[in-house]
């Protein structure tokens, strides 16, 4: 009965639960900002947002950029990334990615530039960290502004983004690192970009405090549930009841629902999830990001070489999510869950933006994320990889 779900949330119930005695308490959200903002020790702007999504939905209507304008990004991105630009007719252009490095084609991003460029957003993949420096140097050259996107690469303030990137983009959402169940950190070098986009912020109504209790309620029962054997019933359950399982955890861990993503996103946040921000960076541990890493690393020297990984020549890694590239993820999914390990290929909202780029489209088709973190046993890591080099 005991299974291993796909994610850890990187949040405890004690902070989840203090959190939820507190979400109505009155709080100085001025001060709470700026100590928020201290944190990043840049000179650059901090915005402090809703989400990622509502930084670069902010951003893209600050450049208020001409119709037809292009927007070159990572090929394997967040669906609605690509989603917002188009709402803001202009064009997206998928860059296809290395499977050693999950960085853009740096080939490709060059011959993909033309007279509408306007923006290059670059993904940073799985908690690996691609070098940038050259993407740097042609975006100046050509007077495009590079979007750093690090939703997935927070690893304990030791990475703040590439001090030369335009936007640096960093995420606080329920399954990312340092989770505060939502909120964005966007660190922006132009001065009067930033203030373009924190005055149109200014104008949009802020999250409720109850809006924020339900997530707390939500996300502390699945804080709950993720214990081995407390897990194993609920798999049990879904079984029984003949619902997928995948989709189940999926759907109950993405931060926004269908319809309008602009309507979703246009909301300042709310206090309380300010104020949980604010306290997961002051206690930040960043040995537990060292910890993270290390147990990836030393899962992934278990496996057998011709199991593919991906990211493996990234310049630095701290392992969000492990994901491997299989044959029949799906088979193997079911094969691990039968032996206790909650495996998917749909924990994140990840895709590829078209099926014409090759590299992105086949990790997508192939990809399968594995419960990989701290607090699995090492004889159970050790089991995992024997049933993976067995497959």
């Amino acid at each position: 009965m005991k299974v291993y779900p796909r994610i850890n949330l990187d949040i405890t119930i004690k902070d989840l639960s203090l959190s939820l005695i507190s979400s109505f308490a009155w709080s100085d959200r001025a001060k709470i900002i700026t100590q928020i903002q201290s944190y990043w020790h840049t000179p650059k702007e901090i915005l402090v947002t809703l989400c990622v999504r509502t930084s670069f939905d902010l951003l893209l209507q600050a450049l208020s950029l001409p119709a037809g304008s292009e927007i070159m990004m990572s090929a394997v991105n967040i669906g609605h990334m690509e989603e917002i630009v188009k709402k803001h007719n202009l064009i997206p252009i998928p860059i296809d990615i290395d499977l050693e490095t999950l960085a853009p084609s740096l080939e490709l991003f060059k011959a993909s530039i033309s007279s509408r460029s306007r923006l290059f957003v670059v993904a940073h993949l799985f908690g690996a960290i691609a070098p940038l420096d050259a993407y740097v140097e042609i975006c100046q050259r050509h007077n495009i502004l590079l979007v750093e996107d690090c939703a997935q690469a927070f690893d304990g303030l030791r990475y703040l983004g590439h001090p030369d990137a335009d936007i640096n983009l960093f995420s606080f959402g329920p399954i990312k690192s340092c989770s505060a169940l939502g909120g964005s950190i966007t660190i922006v070098h132009d001065q009067s970009l930033a203030e373009r986009m924190r005055e149109i912020e200014q104008t949009y109504l802020t999250k409720s405090n109850f809006w924020f209790f339900k997530r707390l309620l939500k996300y502390l029962c699945l804080k709950s549930l993720s214990t081995p054997i407390i897990f194993g019933l609920l798999v049990a359950c879904l079984d029984f009841l003949k619902i997928d399982t995948n989709n189940f955890i999926s759907t109950l861990t993405r931060g926004f629902g269908k319809g309008d993503i602009q309507a979703q996103l246009r909301y300042r946040p709310p206090n309380g999830m300010l104020r949980l921000l604010q306290q997961r960076l002051e206690h930040l541990d960043a040995s537990y990001y060292d910890r993270r890493s290390q147990v990836a690393r030393d899962f992934l020297n278990l496996l057998e070489n011709s199991v593919a990984r991906v990211g493996k020549d990234a310049i630095s890694h701290s392992y969000w999510v492990v994901p491997l590239m299989m044959e029949n993820p799906e088979m193997l999914m079911q094969k691990l869950r039968k032996a206790g390990f909650d495996s998917t290929t749909g924990t994140t909202s990840l895709k590829s933006l078209a099926k014409e780029t090759v590299f992105a489209t086949k990790l997508m088709n192939s990809v399968l994320y594995l419960p990989i973190y701290a607090s699995v046993p090492s004889h159970e890591l050790t089991r995992l990889a024997q049933l993976i080099n067995r497959n």
